[in-house]
């Protein structure tokens, strides 16, 4: 007597587990796969099988997760923001913030302060996690770095007019600063001149600098302010 091959059995299952485990669509599905054995046995002059032991497979689980996208910067829409412009050359830096923008508020809160939408430059391309605006109106030569959600950090260059609260601005000295800041100053020399780094004394703002950038001949060529870890590299987002 012959014994039913066994090969083309093995096949279909195979065949029907790999159906059962793929398929389109993000959810998950449970997919019954059913095979049939025949049993061996007598049945006339061939010798085949007469019956037949079918089994069932538990279901399979298929799932697919769906990637998710990094966050990209929304532009506030035109005339959203309400005015007038409260960001003037009158406006002081200092270590929380400039005028009436604080760091630690977000891009549609920070607009609402200053009065004016505050844009992508294009001189920074954005990132999942930074980014670097300007503002539609107001100053020139000032810059907002977002970090994580919220602004942390502003930088000043030419042709800015804006100056710190104490007084200190572009083109200022290094004279000057000490002056105005004394012993609250660090100095480390750079190829391009000097960073000074002015640390607050109180503890409320112990989380926040404010960093010069001087040329060869002493001069202030840019500052910048913001919350340590967001302000040490002297490029935004760097």
């Amino acid at each position: 007597m012959r014994k039913w091959p066994r090969i083309g059995c093995m096949v279909v299952a195979v065949a029907a587990i790999s159906v059962a485990c793929g398929g389109g669509g993000n959810g998950p599905k449970l997919t019954a796969v059913t095979t049939t054995k025949p049993t061996s046995g007598a049945s006339g002059s061939g010798g085949l099988a007469t019956g037949a032991v079918t089994t069932t497979v538990a279901p399979v689980v298929t799932t697919t997760i769906a990637a998710t996208p990094p966050s990209v910067f929304t532009t506030t829409p035109a005339g959203a923001v309400p005015g007038p412009v409260k960001l003037t050359d009158a406006a002081g830096v200092t270590t929380a913030g400039l005028g009436p923008l604080t760091f630690g508020l977000t891009v549609t809160g920070a607009e609402k302060a200053i009065g004016t939408r505050l844009l992508p430059d294009p001189a920074f391309p954005g990132a999942a996690k930074c980014v670097v605006l300007k503002p539609e109106s107001g100053p020139d030569g000032v810059r907002f770095t977002v970090t994580s959600g919220t602004i942390e950090r502003l930088d000043i260059q030419s042709p800015s007019k804006l100056k710190t609260k104490s007084g200190a601005g572009l083109a200022g000295t290094e004279a000057q600063l000490k002056a105005l800041y004394a012993d609250r100053l660090t100095f480390t020399v750079t190829p391009q001149g000097k960073t000074v780094i002015y640390t607050p004394q109180d503890a409320s703002n112990a989380n926040f600098r404010l960093i010069f950038q001087l040329d060869l001949s002493g001069a202030v060529t840019s500052f910048r302010a913001g919350r340590v870890g967001a302000i040490e590299s002297i490029n935004p987002c760097g």
